[in-house]
């Protein structure tokens, strides 16, 4: 029996790196490789994917194309002339744990997706990944079908996990976020087990935050517009609660506003959370303020839950901040990197620059004229 390091260890640096670098090593052999995936009947592409320590999910994109080439590599590996040595050969086995990574990982790789995407993920969506990612490798450390040292890796991948859950203590807002999200407010608290006193404690800020920041001096009364929804989507996980918990809650008879938020209704699409940031913009679209806490709400659940989006805005003002640029002040570079923005996603109607230009010449031309000394001549 292999030990559990070798066993976990298998799709490391030894075996298939070995079985891509032999490979590589010359066109001809990667040609008959590809012959052998074609004469298998292997799906395309014929390659195995590189594992990167810095990119996100190679290791899974990785195990999913030996998973796929299957046939191919436990053939390419034993040809007399082109295979490898004996000793990285991989078997069976290595497959089978292969397959139990690439389910531990795919929770990963799909979390991955959301928050890549540039203005998806926001700071409401933080605990709901980590409970998922939690609720996940709980489940994996305790299913039996899984060899020790891959449950053993869960536990460390947990211990990692709860590390930067204890970290979102350090704002408020992650708390807030959940409070102030249509879908969610205490309730997901009280699904994800929290002890009272940190549901006390979250509701104790959030309302610190209201009246410090944005509770108005005369409120109007606010009704909430349910989305609905007729897409069927699976329910899944902790989520799946959600759906009992709207139906379960009761009436409001308190004329706080904040109080009226917490024991109102949670809105669902079809079982699932809505898109909280949309969904306080059409109320306030609609005059509906909630005592202050729409302005509220929009500023904490605008915050991008990670930096894709900076990132991203310094690479645009990269772009347009070039070598023969630099002397541009902040104020001139912010202003072009707006109006880049808004034409970049079509928000500026077509000929509005050019007769902003040609205003701008018109108005030059007048100042110019003004200017002009006048020559009073005597007649005299």
């Amino acid at each position: 029996m292999k030990s559990q390091k070798s066993v976990f260890g298998a799709w490391d640096s030894g075996q298939i790196c070995h079985l891509r670098i032999h490979k590589r090593i010359k066109k001809l052999r990667y040609s008959e490789f590809v012959e052998i995936c074609v004469e298998k009947g292997c799906a395309t592409p014929h390659n195995i994917e590189r594992d990167v320590r810095t990119r996100w999910n190679s290791t899974g994109a990785q195990l999913k194309s030996i998973i796929r080439l299957k046939a191919a590599i436990l053939v390419w590996q034993r040809h007399k002339k082109l295979g490898v040595e004996r000793k990285y050969y991989v078997d069976e086995s290595d497959f089978d744990l292969a397959c139990d990574l690439v389910e531990i990982l795919n929770l990963f790789f799909e979390i991955t997706l959301q928050i890549s995407v540039a203005g998806s993920a926001r700071l409401s969506h933080i605990v709901l990944f980590i409970d998922q990612i939690t609720e996940h490798l709980s489940t994996a450390i305790t299913n039996k079908k899984y060899p020790p040292a891959l449950r053993n890796a869960c536990r460390f991948g947990l211990k990692k996990t709860n590390k930067y859950y204890s970290l979102t203590d350090s704002s408020p807002l992650y708390r807030i976020a959940i409070l102030l999200h249509p879908s969610l407010r205490d309730e997901y608290f009280k699904l994800a087990n929290w002890e009272p006193d940190w549901i006390a404690e979250a509701i104790r800020l959030a309302r610190e935050m209201w009246v410090t920041h944005y509770k108005p001096r005369t409120l109007n009364p606010a009704t909430t517009t349910p989305l609905t929804s007729a897409k069927p989507r699976p329910k899944t996980g902790m989520l799946a609660g959600l759906g009992s918990a709207a139906a379960a809650r009761d009436g409001h008879s308190s004329s706080d506003p904040f109080d009226m938020w917490l024991c109102g209704g949670l809105v669902l699409d079809d079982g699932h959370p809505v898109n909280g940031l949309k969904w306080w913009m059409k109320q306030k679209r609609a005059g509906n303020t909630h005592g202050g806490l729409v302005h509220m709400a929009l500023d904490v659940l605008s915050c991008p839950a990670t930096s894709v989006d900076v990132e991203r805005a310094f690479s645009f003002g990269r772009d347009y901040v070039t070598s023969k640029r630099h002397r541009l002040a902040p104020k001139s570079v912010s202003r072009g990197m707006t109006v880049a923005f808004y034409s970049k996603n079509q928000r500026i109607p077509e000929g509005l620059l050019s007769r902003w230009k040609h205003g701008l010449k018109e108005d030059h031309k007048m100042q110019r004229k003004g200017k002009r000394k006048l020559i009073v001549v005597d007649e005299d």
